[in-house]
């Protein structure tokens, strides 16, 4: 198996693990962004993997943009990233 096709199911793995226990943190978290599930769920093994799981909780419906804030890491050098919220 190539390695690439090991990253992707890894990254499937991680999503479906990941997805349910942000649905169960909604909820509690109103407006919140990436930065935000950072240690409330667990670490990813590739740290986009985060977008990933956004677009999925997005595509499915379960939450909406709510607009766009600077991160909070400082790796990210006050970069703009999309804020979220539980879908109306």
């Amino acid at each position: 198996m190539s390695v690439q096709l090991e990253l992707s199911g890894l990254r499937r793995e991680w999503i479906e693990d990941a997805a349910p226990r942000v649905v169960t943190l909604l909820p509690s978290l109103g407006t919140f962004t990436a930065d935000d599930l950072r240690g409330r769920i667990p670490e990813p093994p590739q740290p986009n993997w985060f977008g990933c799981l956004i677009a999925r909780l997005r595509n499915t419906g379960l939450i909406q943009e709510a607009g766009r804030v600077k991160s909070t890491r400082p790796e990210r050098n006050g970069a703009k990233i999309s804020a979220w919220r539980a879908a109306q």
